[in-house]
């Protein structure tokens, strides 16, 4: 069991006999007991969000969770299968299990896979990734840098940045929202860096 008060982000709770990944933590109210900490959690079953608030004093049923290195290798059906870079041997996961984060997933490429003993549950995606746009509509001119437009990641994915943003930079992307972040330094050939990120060019 663990207290409310500490909770963390990424840790998996059992909620009703589903393991369920924190994603949003925040404390409310002032006093031992007049503080609540209330969570926004997601399922690792079937990828569902939902909120839930404890009281300080409450406590939860913290569930033991470990990473394994996986390598993604196709989708069969509703199941995406991966290889155990440890043992070798392939495994299925539902894609509900994953969630939206799926666009994240690169045939071949390793990623973080969530167990609970030799249980897979999820995949334990990186907060934030780097992509490249694909496609991009030019800049309006007289457009402050917080009017957003959509441009498209090289993974499919279509997200809403500033006017500033070109076709062919790369930029970083939350893996939970699907949102853009900022612009990644573009950098040269010495490691310095040309233009910094949320430059306006």
């Amino acid at each position: 069991m663990i207290e409310a008060m500490e909770i963390r982000l990424g840790d998996v709770l059992s909620i009703e006999g589903a393991p369920c990944k924190v994603i949003s933590q925040e404390i409310r109210g002032t006093g031992k007991f007049g503080k609540t900490v209330h969570l926004k959690l997601k399922n690792l079953r079937d990828g569902h969000v939902a909120e839930k608030s404890l009281r300080a004093e409450e406590k939860a049923q913290d569930v033991e969770v470990h990473q394994i290195k996986l390598q993604y290798l196709y989708r069969d059906g509703e199941d995406y299968v991966f290889m155990n870079l440890q043992t070798y041997e392939q495994l299925s996961m539902p894609s509900k299990a994953i969630g939206r984060q799926e666009i994240f997933l690169k045939e071949n490429a390793e990623i973080a896979g969530l167990f609970e003993g030799e249980q897979p549950l999820s995949i334990d995606f990186p907060k934030t990734v780097e992509l490249k746009i694909v496609s991009a509509p030019p800049g309006v001119k007289g457009q402050a840098d917080t009017t957003y437009k959509e441009v498209e990641l090289e993974n499919g994915l279509k997200v809403l940045a500033p006017q500033f943003v070109k076709e062919g930079e790369v930029v970083r992307v939350d893996t939970e929202n699907l949102t853009y972040l900022d612009r990644v330094p573009i950098r040269t050939m010495g490691g310095g860096k040309t233009q910094s990120s949320g430059e306006n060019t």
